[in-house]
Formats: C-alpha cells, sequence, structure tokens
C-alpha cells in the first residue's frame, strides 16, 4: 500500500522543519512533501495529495489561493491553513471555504489532532 501524501507550504524554512520533524516521528506512515511558496507547491504536489498545511502570508500566492487551486486538483483533500494571521475576517474566509484553521507556531498536539 502506498503511503498517504501530505504537503506543508511555508516559506519559512524553520516552520517546515518544525512540521517535518513531527512528521517524521508520530505519523512516518505519511510521505511529507515541502514548498516555499504556492508555485513550488503546484510544480512539486503531482500525483495524489490528502492533507495540505499551507502558511497564508508568502511571496506570489496566498494560502487562500493556494487552497483555492488544490481543491481544483484534489477534490477531498483536507486543507488547513497554518498562520499568525489570526484576524477573525481571516477565519471567516477560511471558514467559508471549508478549510481549517491552525494557528502559528503550529504545536504537536493540534497536528495530532486533526491527523485523527
Amino acid at each position: 500500500m502506498s503511503k498517504k501524501r501530505a504537503l506543508v507550504v511555508d516559506d519559512s524554512s524553520l516552520a517546515r522543519m518544525m512540521v517535518r520533524k513531527i512528521f517524521s516521528t508520530r505519523f512516518t506512515e505519511w510521505e511529507l512533501l515541502e514548498a516555499k511558496d504556492g508555485e513550488e507547491a503546484l510544480a512539486v504536489a503531482g500525483g495524489e495529495i490528502h492533507l495540505a498545511l499551507l502558511d497564508f502570508n508568502m511571496p506570489g500566492m496566498n494560502g487562500i489561493e493556494l487552497a483555492e487551486k488544490l481543491m481544483v486538483q484534489y477534490p477531498g483533500i483536507a486543507l488547513y491553513l497554518v498562520t499568525a494571521n489570526i484576524q477573525e475576517r481571516m477565519q471567516q474566509k477560511a471558514d467559508a471555504l471549508g478549510i481549517g484553521f491552525i494557528k502559528k507556531p503550529i504545536a504537536e498536539h493540534k497536528l495530532v489532532e486533526i491527523m485523527g
């Protein structure tokens, strides 16, 4: 059986490293793909993606714009906006699109919670 695939997109290498560390210890049955921005994310994704953790503030397209593209390309994907931008308006926009919302810095217990 092939591994489930997750995509983490963040222009912060530290944020990606934190997620990678959690996946390498807690979710070894998952393959983790990484990208520093939306364009790179669309290029590396390929195949099937089951979960995406998206920063909001990135160069080029923001996390919401990327989420909209991923929803078309991967129907049924679980999407989460991972951001320090915790304004209510931002959360409402994510909710309206069916995107989960995780406050930065991402805590291991929060990832465990969304992974089921």
